[in-house]
């Protein structure tokens, strides 16, 4: 008879069950690491952390006060404390009564639960892999219906449909969808989102002032509220086609939710459509496009199909148009130096192209065509066979821009050399000395003539006025911001912001206008080359910012 094993010592019982209860835990750990890299580098992390954002705004933002206000009775409207003005729209017949920089429109949005539900945005697969960020950041994502960084990060943005009142006026079934990138990215924790409202797009032929598109910006990068306004401004007195802009005092409704929320201040940007172009253009046949690409121009072979997505035409295109922008893209891409200078004139009208890239590095606008591919629109003469630019979404012009080198890089940024890393096109139109010339000529006119400091900062402080009591109706930390960039002193030892710090220091608007004009004089008497931007960083790689003083690693060396 078998006698009995041994029990094993209660110390090796013990040891044993640790070890298997260690080695489980490890296990499932390992299990949930990878499955979470996976799922964080497929992006269904971060677009399930955006929707959820989008779809809770019960937390108020720093943004937006809290509403309704503290001691309100349950179920009490309050009062609408607006003391005006109030733009009447009754007599208002075209876009040029409409968009005037002074004027304050009131626009509300009213929807019902299920239009507020069908507002939301909507998750498509992501096209960036968060684990393996790219060295450019991606422009387009082929499964998101729009190119820029809400497709790409996998969110769309459907059509709903509000009851839109604007200057008193009553729109009822008009359609409403959320509009932007980094605008629509950045505020989707809050209830002040940036609006695209077609009042034509059910409703054949409806129009307001004589247009049918309103793009309400929400300026939620822009604390200054001017930014847009001024620059656009600019482009137009430099003579570059430009929209106009109209200030709004946004009003926000969700049935079951809430009835005239105040949600401050919008920039109210003319729509570049058909009716716009006949107006600017005098008539003639222009096509617009909305381009996102790092590589404008480049040869993608004879098929339309490998352009229409990138170039996003806005009105409707011709195989003659068609045949124009790929007949340049090999143009730009492929002929001689030689060639390139002595036939550039009949494919882009130099000097409207002059005056827009001149303008762009006087202003340091960053977040556009000299950097990221984007925020721009491209025109075709149909007679000409020529191409031009015109300027968009300009709420970080000014030098303002934070993802692009330090402060002190985009007051100084080169006049001569303004673009960022790689540029193709303008690297060609650079090198030919008709156009370099051509452009200089413009650059130190437009300087001369628009770039008065005086004048621009008694511009900003007379619309900075006009818009503060909107502003006030945000937050404190709005308006806090809002006058701290306003102020015409600063500390000269202001450290330089940190773009993930909500409370970083403001950008200082009149130490730009008076450290940009210092730097372009300088350049143009040859006393300063100027900053070259000569390395493009990965929004996702974005490091924290250098000190004041060094090289940034969005920038280059000097």
């Amino acid at each position: 008879m078998l006698e009995p094993k041994p029990r094993r010592p209660l110390w090796r019982r013990l040891l044993k069950w640790f070890l298997w209860l260690v080695g489980s835990l490890f296990g499932l750990l390992l299990v949930l690491a990878v499955v979470g890299w996976w799922m964080w580098g497929s992006g269904r992390i971060m677009k399930w952390m955006m929707i959820r954002g989008a779809n809770d705004t019960e937390a108020t933002a720093p943004s937006e006060r809290p509403w309704p206000p503290t001691g309100t009775p349950p179920g009490v409207q309050p009062v609408d404390p607006w003391p005006g003005p109030r733009e009447r729209l009754n007599g208002v017949g075209s876009a040029a009564g409409f968009y005037r920089g002074t004027n304050i429109w009131e626009v509300e949005l009213t929807f019902s639960g299920d239009e507020w539900e069908e507002l939301q945005p909507k998750a498509n697969p992501p096209g960036v892999n968060f684990a393996d960020p790219p060295t450019k950041f991606p422009l387009r994502n082929p499964a998101a219906a729009r190119s820029g960084l809400a497709g790409v990060l996998g969110l769309s943005q459907p059509w709903s449909t509000a009851r839109v009142v604007v200057g008193g006026q009553e729109f009822t079934n008009v359609s409403v969808r959320l509009k932007g990138n980094g605008t629509f990215v950045g505020s989707l924790a809050t209830y002040k989102r940036p609006f695209k409202v077609d009042f034509g797009r059910k409703a054949n032929g409806r129009r307001i002032a004589g247009f049918q598109v309103l793009n309400l910006n929400n300026l939620i990068a822009d604390f200054s509220g001017v930014s847009d306004a001024m620059g656009y401004g600019f482009y137009r007195r430099a003579g570059v086609p430009a929209p106009r802009t109209a200030f709004g005092r946004f009003l926000l409704g969700v049935e079951g939710k809430f009835a005239r929320r105040p949600l401050g201040l919008y920039a109210l940007v003319e729509n570049l459509d058909d009716g716009w172009a006949r107006e600017v253009f005098g008539g003639r046949e222009v096509v617009l496009f909305k381009p996102v690409t790092y590589e404008l121009f480049a040869d993608l072979g004879t098929n339309w199909s490998a352009y229409e997505g990138i170039y996003d035409p806005k009105n409707p295109v011709t195989v003659a148009h068609q045949s124009r922008v790929m007949e340049t893209a090999r143009f730009v891409s492929r002929t001689s130096d030689t060639e390139f200078n002595a036939r550039v004139g009949e494919f882009f009208d130099l000097p409207e192209v002059a005056r827009f890239v001149a303008v762009t590095s006087l202003l340091s606008s960053y977040d556009g065509f000299l950097s990221n591919g984007q925020n721009f629109v491209m025109y075709l003469d149909a007679a000409s066979g020529r191409f031009g630019f015109i300027p968009w979404d300009l709420d970080q012009a000014w030098g303002s821009f934070p993802l692009i080198g330090t402060r002190r890089e985009r007051e100084t940024a080169s006049i001569r050399r303004p673009w960022v890393a790689d540029h193709r096109l303008l690297e060609r139109l650079f090198a030919a000395a008709t156009f370099r010339e051509l452009y200089l000529r413009e650059y130190e006119r437009i300087f001369r003539e628009q770039f008065d400091v005086g004048r621009l900062t008694a511009e900003a402080g007379s619309l900075a006025a006009l818009i503060r009591p909107t502003v006030q109706e945000e937050s404190d930390y709005r308006v806090g911001r809002f006058d701290r960039i306003h102020e015409a002193a600063w500390p000269e030892d202001e450290p330089e912001p940190n773009v993930s710090d909500p409370f970083r220091p403001v950008h200082r608007l009149q130490r730009f206008l008076i450290r940009r004009a210092e730097s372009v004089e300088a350049q143009l008497a040859g006393r300063d080359p100027g900053h070259e931007f000569l390395t493009r960083q990965s929004l996702l790689q974005q490091p924290p910012p250098p000190n004041p003083g060094s090289n940034s690693a969005a920038g280059g060396k000097r």
